[in-house]
């Protein structure tokens, strides 16, 4: 069986006064789905439910790799 698509509209916020640039990705009015940090020249993607991490090389891989675990582990 598979699940019926559905749009999901997001923000992506960067976050000031950290030591490292930081990105929040959000639902709007909603909840927090995780952040995206640039550590030495990488993406990591940390997942606000399960803290679980991922790396990306580029900020929109990481939101799209942040985007398709929220789909097929936390929503």
């Amino acid at each position: 069986m598979s699940r019926n698509q559905e749009n999901i509209g997001i923000e992506v916020n960067e976050l000031s006064g950290r030591s490292v640039p930081t990105w929040e990705v959000v639902i709007p009015k909603k909840r927090q789905i995780g952040l995206i940090e640039q550590v030495d020249g990488k993406f990591r993607v940390t997942s606000s439910k399960s803290k679980n991490v991922m790396f990306a090389k580029s900020l929109d891989a990481g939101i799209n790799d942040l985007l398709a675990y929220f789909t097929l582990h936390e929503k």
